[in-house]
This record gives C-alpha cells, structure tokens and sequence, in this order.
C-alpha cells in the first residue's frame, strides 16, 4: 500500500509520523510519501532564535484542556520541556488606557459580585447586566448560532463588545456576528444547555476539575521543538520539500482503482490513499476532476490575512509595568492593532534580562490595510501604536516581522452542516480524508487530533498485503508515473 499525504503543517506532519510508527511497529507495509510546498515543514508553527530571543512567529501555546496536544508531546519524549506561563491575566485597550480584566471574565462568567462591580473595564450598566446571566433563561433552539448572539444574549451588549468579542474573535481574526459558536465554542454552549447558564456551568467544571493545572503551555525552546522532533521521526518517508500537489485523478493499476496525486513538476505519485491536509482553498482544486461537489464545497470556505510584529525592547525603555500577557482590543478602539502579547513576561526565557519581547497581532478583523505594507511601514505603526500604551522610548533592538495571508479559516454560522457536506461529497472516494484547521478545529491540539483520526480511518480502510506487483517497492524511485 502507498500512501500520500498533501500538506506538510503540523496537521500533515503528525499523520506522516503516525503512518511511519504504525509500519515501524508491524501495522501495516507500505510506502509514505509527504509533499510540501514550502521548503520548511510545520505550516506556521515557525520559531526563531536569535541574540537570547525565542521568537514564535505563528501559535505560540497548546491548550491543556485538549490532551491530543500535549500527548503527542510527551510521546515524542518531550514532556521534561513543557513549560506553563509565568504570567497571568490580562489588559483591556480602552479610551488608549489599560485596563486589568479579572480572571473570571476570561472564561465568560461575570464571577464574583465583588470583582464583577469593582472591574475598570465595564460601565456600571454593563456590570449589572451581565450579574443578571444566572437568570437568563437557556435557548430552546439547537441550532447554531453566532459568537457575537451568544455573548449579548448570555451576558449582554457591553460584556459581549468589550470582553467577549475582543477575547474570542481575536483568537480566530474574525467578526464575531459571522462565527460559528456550536463548532468553535461547543463547551460554553453545552454549559447553557445541561446547566442553564454559563455562571452555574463554569461552578460546575471547577468543582470536577481542581488540578490547578495552567490552561496553557508551550515547550521550552518554543513550538518548533515539535516540528524538528516530528521531522527527526521520518525514517522511510518520502519527503518532498518546495513541490506542491496540482490535482488528484483516479487511475486503474493492475485492475485496482488508486489515486494519481499530480505534482506541479508534471510528475505524478500513484497511491491508494490520499491525506489531504491542506487548507480548504488549496484543496479545491485538486478535488475537481474526482470531486467537483466536494471542490465547490471547500471554495465555499473564507479565510482572513493576519500578522505578527514582534519587538525586542531594552528594558529600561518600557515605562509601563507588563505584569500581565498582554492586552487586548474591541473593535470600537479603532487602533491599528487587534492584540498583543507580553511574550517575555508571558513565558520564561524568551529574553534577555536587560530586554523584553512584545508580539503584535495585525489583520484580522481590524481590517487588512496594515498588512499590504512594506515591512518598514508595518514596524513604524507598530512602534508608533505601542509608544503611548507601553510609555515607550527609543526604538526596538530587533524586529521580527510575519505575515500570514488568507491563513485563518474562518468558521461561519453552518460550519458544522458543512463539514458534514463534505464527508457525504467524499463518500465515492474512502480513499481521500480531508484534515487540518480547515474543518474541525483550529488549534494545534485539533489539527494532531484530525491527523489521529484520519491515519486511524486509513488505516483501518484496508491494509493490504503490502505494495502490489505494479507499484513501486521501498526503495524505488518516488515519482512513478509522468503526466
């Protein structure tokens, strides 16, 4: 059997090394091929060191909550190299102040009366509004809703603008009155369901769960520690680097149907099962020639531009006190920047002692403008949007800047109604399994956890008595057919 994975992101990454330990440990027999366009592998987990700087140009953190994440960590044998933040909490930009948002507001309970009352970052009438969600009576409805209706309904207006949105629609650059709440926020919407409100759900779970553990963590020379170890665990693999899939067409080898995987070269990969794990816009067209309901349906699919600015500041240039992870930004700020993090109070040793290090988040839902400039321009707004928040002097050491366009999906209202779509427009294909944060979750912990599941629905398709007469032995030349 050959099988041929498209897309080498940390979704692509971690079903090859799958597929590579399951035939190392007798599972099946077979050839692994990887094809990537981009001369490196990880999609945008990209970290840099440089002068005593640990520099995440992309994710920068795995969610605890979701073990898939911090599994395949710890099976690749780095769990000694796990580490939580130092910091804690965060600011909200608000009049050009920040402002401490408590705790609790971070996981959508207004929380105690008293930090409630007393928060700087809510109008009084916002307060008592969002006191009231206990007595919100739950949705009857099970249909999906947006971020954005969630928020207002549970907790109201001011609540839902200057801390929801801000908090939730940051994560995913996008407008919270268009996002799915039932595929990126079940848990919450599962709360108001089996608990009645999200104050009583958020009582419950901390009862259930008293580990203390930090809902996030990253590894101690940063994410791309995950990348080279994946990468360290591909003996066998036929990796093709800076050479992209053009399309996917059946063929008939020796009276069985297999998969033509096309390459931008002209050459082609005969297999008999495709991983695509790649964006959905990048899928579509590979898909038109087998799939064209499936292809029509993955154009369907938005995306949004975004990028990070990152900063190294002396020290002693930095007036304000960063004793939080950062900040965040309502849309009503109207300033150029959606978010930052306090990277160096965030994490440990990601600086030197006599400097700090700053990420800035641009595009998104603030809009693109910033990202179409040259790098030039990108730093000096930065710079000139952080002066007066930061009470910053001087200009930074080094600049880091990383642009990502059209690389957050973007998770509309229906999202799951499409996914399902998609599976019924594949059921003629078995071969073909569609992962990655495309379709069903975009946090790295979700991206392991569809590469888990697509090897697993591979695999347990068919393993077959190996490679067939007509296809190619181990060892033999990867490309097997011309176009």
């Amino acid at each position: 059997m050959r099988l041929t994975v498209a897309g080498g992101g940390i979704t692509g990454l971690t079903a090859v090394y799958l597929l590579a330990e399951a035939r190392r440990s007798g599972q099946w027999q077979g050839e692994i091929d990887l094809v990537e366009p981009d001369s490196q592998l990880g999609g945008k987990i990209r970290t840099v060191h440089e002068d005593g700087f640990v520099v995440e140009g992309g994710p920068d953190a795995l969610l605890s909550f979701k073990p898939e994440g911090v599994g395949l960590v710890r099976e690749l044998g780095l769990g000694d190299e796990l580490v939580a933040p130092c910091g804690r909490g965060v600011h909200l930009l608000k009049a050009g102040r920040l402002r401490r948002i408590p705790e609790d507001f971070l996981r959508l309970s207004p929380g105690r009366i008293w930090t409630l009352m007393t928060a700087p970052c809510l109008p009084l009438t916002g307060k008592l509004r969002a006191a009231l969600e206990p007595l919100v009576p739950p949705r009857r409805s099970e249909a999906d809703e947006a971020v954005g209706s969630f928020l207002r309904r549970r907790l109201g207006s001011a609540f839902a603008k200057q801390i929801g949105e801000p908090f939730m629609a940051g994560i995913h650059a996008g407008d919270p009155d268009r996002l799915s709440m039932q595929a990126l926020y079940p848990t919450y919407a599962e709360m108001e369901r089996r608990h009645g409100s999200l104050t009583k759900g958020m009582v419950a779970t901390q009862r259930r769960s008293s580990s203390g553990a930090a809902p996030f963590v990253t590894l101690d020379r940063g994410l791309g520690s995950l990348v080279e170890r994946l990468e360290s665990r591909l003996d066998g693999v036929n990796v093709l680097r800076g050479r992209a899939v053009s399309g996917v067409a059946v063929t008939t080898v020796g009276g069985s149907r297999r998969y033509a995987v096309r390459i931008d070269d002209g050459a082609s990969i005969v297999a008999d099962r495709v991983i695509v794990a790649a964006p959905a816009a990048a899928a579509a067209p590979w898909l038109d020639e087998i799939a064209s309901e499936a292809a029509g349906l993955l154009r369907r699919l938005t995306f949004r531009s975004t990028g990070v600015v990152t900063l190294a500041l002396d020290r002693s240039s930095v007036a304000q006190p960063l004793d939080t992870n950062g900040f965040l930004v309502p849309s009503s700020e109207r300033y150029p920047l959606s978010a930052c993090t306090w990277t160096s109070s965030k994490w440990p040793g990601r600086a030197p002692a006599s400097a700090v290090l700053v990420r800035a988040f641009i595009g998104g839902a603030n809009g693109d403008d910033l990202l179409d400039a040259d790098d030039d321009v990108v730093v000096a707004r930065t710079v000139d949007a952080l002066r007066p928040v930061l009470g910053l002097a001087g200009f930074p050491r080094r600049v880091w800047v990383h642009r990502w366009p059209d690389a957050m999906p973007q998770y509309a209202v229906g999202h799951l109604d499409w996914v399902a779509a998609l599976d019924r427009a594949l059921t003629a294909h078995p071969g073909i399994v569609l992962a990655g944060s495309s379709y069903r979750g975009v946090g790295i912990p979700d991206c392991v956890r569809q590469a888990k599941e697509a090897v697993t629905r591979i695999l347990s398709s068919g393993n077959g008595p190996g490679p067939t007469a007509d296809a190619p032995k181990p060892g033999e030349q990867l490309v097997t057919t011309q176009a």
